[in-house]
C-alpha cells in the first residue's frame, strides 16, 4: 500500500483532473451519455445496461451500435414489453459488434424484457441478488448474469462478462458506478449499494494512469488488480473510491496523460 505522504501527492494530482474533466461536456464520446435523453428511471436503467455491455472496442464504433439498439424504441421500459424474442431476432439480424452478433442481442434483449416483467424494474432484480449475497457485490454479479444467461436462453458469450472467471469484469463495474454513484455524470439510480462499496472499472486507460502515478506496478487486467486499485483508491478517497474514475478515463482517452503528468513533476 502507498504511504500518507504519498496518497497527498496523488491525491492533489487526481482532485486537478477531476476539476478539469469532471463535467458533462466531456460525456459526447462516453456511453453515459445515451442515458441522460431519458428521465424515466427505468428507462435509464435499460438503456444503461446496453449503453454498458457494448462499450468496448473503438468509442465511434459502438456508440453507433448502440444508436441502432435504441432507435428501436421510444419508451424502452414500456416498449419491449410489446417484443417477442422472434421480434428481436428479427429486429438484429443484420447487427454485429465486433465479437458479439446479433441474435445473441436478441437473446440478451428478451432476457431483460423478462426481467422487467418478472421484477418490474432491473434495479429490483439485482437487489434481490445483492439481498441473496448479502451485499457482495462480486456474488450478486455473478447470480445476476447467472440468471440473465438463464431468462435469455443463451451463453450471451462476450457480452455478459462472468465474475468467477478472473475477469476485471470492467463493462459490469462500469454500469453499477453509473447507477449508484450520483453526481454531475453518474446518474444513481440505485440507492441500496454505497459508492464506496464499487470496484474500479479496470481498462486501459485506468491501468495506465495507475502505473504511471506508481501507486501500482505493471501487472495483469484481471480482478485482483481491480480490487487493488480499488482498495488504494480507498486510501485515497474512502467514501468514494471511484470518484476519479470518469475524469481519468477522459483526460486518458484526449491523449493527455503525459503532458498532466509532465506539469506536476515540474511542479513537485
Amino acid at each position: 500500500m502507498i504511504t500518507k505522504t504519498e496518497i497527498r501527492i496523488v491525491k492533489r494530482t487526481l482532485e486537478k483532473i477531476y476539476n478539469q474533466y469532471h463535467h458533462r461536456k466531456f460525456t459526447i464520446n462516453d456511453p453515459i451519455h445515451w442515458l441522460y435523453s431519458y428521465p424515466n428511471e427505468t428507462d435509464k436503467e435499460i438503456v444503461g445496461f446496453i449503453s454498458a455491455l457494448l462499450s468496448f472496442g473503438n468509442a465511434k464504433s459502438f456508440n453507433s451500435k448502440i444508436a441502432q439498439i435504441l432507435s428501436l424504441w421510444q419508451n424502452p421500459s414500456k416498449d419491449l414489453m410489446e417484443w417477442s424474442q422472434k421480434n428481436f431476432i428479427s429486429a438484429l439480424k443484420n447487427f454485429r459488434h465486433r465479437f458479439v452478433d446479433g441474435k445473441t442481442i436478441a437473446n440478451f434483449l428478451f432476457g431483460v424484457r423478462i426481467i422487467i416483467e418478472k421484477y418490474g424494474t432491473i434495479g429490483a432484480f439485482m437487489y434481490k441478488h445483492y439481498k441473496n449475497c448479502s451485499g457482495d457485490l462480486w456474488h450478486t454479479l455473478q447470480n445476476s448474469s447467472d440468471e440473465l444467461r438463464k431468462l435469455s436462453k443463451c451463453s450471451l458469450h462476450f457480452l455478459v462478462p462472468s465474475p468467477n472467471k478472473g475477469g476485471a469484469c470492467k463493462r459490469l463495474w462500469l454500469y453499477l458506478r453509473w447507477m449508484v454513484r450520483e453526481d454531475e455524470i453518474d446518474v444513481g439510480c440505485w440507492k441500496f449499494i454505497k459508492p464506496l462499496q464499487l470496484i474500479v472499472p479496470l481498462d486501459t486507460h485506468i491501468y495506465q494512469w495507475a502505473v504511471s502515478l506508481r501507486i501500482i506496478p505493471p501487472r495483469p487486467l484481471n480482478a485482483r488488480t481491480a480490487l487493488l486499485l480499488t482498495e488504494i483508491f480507498r486510501q485515497i478517497n474512502p467514501d468514494d473510491p471511484l470518484r476519479y474514475d470518469f475524469s481519468l478515463c477522459q483526460a486518458g482517452m484526449l491523449g493527455m496523460r503525459d503532458k498532466i503528468l509532465y506539469d506536476e513533476h515540474k511542479r513537485n
